[in-house]
């Protein structure tokens, strides 16, 4: 259990920082990332897992709080430092995915319905839609 928490931890935090770091050297040797009118941008993807405990999630919890908290850090870092844009998609559960299959839509649709803003599982296509926007001029 533990090696599963740490690797879970270590794919998501510090994947997510290793990448943009990899990210703004590219940006900052003048890659095509770097947009007209800012010096670039970086979208990550997290979830909401965190903001309330889930039975048996805590490896994704940790996980996913951290990839918000390298988020803000890099976007204040790095936006006054380098004109680059970090900001991040986090959505609730999504269905038809792998871990819904695992998880059990139905059960979680049921129980959770009261906590989902629009009482319905996301869809892939609502993460579709809202990255194209972030990474926009118009999602500044």
């Amino acid at each position: 259990m533990l090696m599963m928490f740490f690797a879970v931890l270590d794919i998501d935090s510090v994947g997510t920082f290793t990448m943009g770091h990899e990210a703004l050297n590219y940006i900052k040797e003048g890659g095509p990332g770097r947009s007209s009118t800012s010096g670039g941008l970086i979208l990550n993807i997290s979830a909401t897992l965190h903001y309330i405990a889930s039975w048996y999630q805590i490896h994704v919890a940790v996980a996913k709080a951290a990839v918000d908290a390298v988020t803000r850090n890099l976007a204040l870092e790095w936006g006054i430092d380098y004109d680059i844009r970090v900001n991040s998609i986090a959505q609730g559960n999504i269905s038809d995915t792998a871990g819904m299959h695992k998880l059990g839509p139905e059960e979680i649709s049921n129980k959770g319905r009261e906590y989902m803003p629009l009482y319905k599982l996301g869809e892939k296509y609502d993460i579709s839609i809202a990255a194209p926007y972030l990474v926009s001029d118009a999602g500044w």
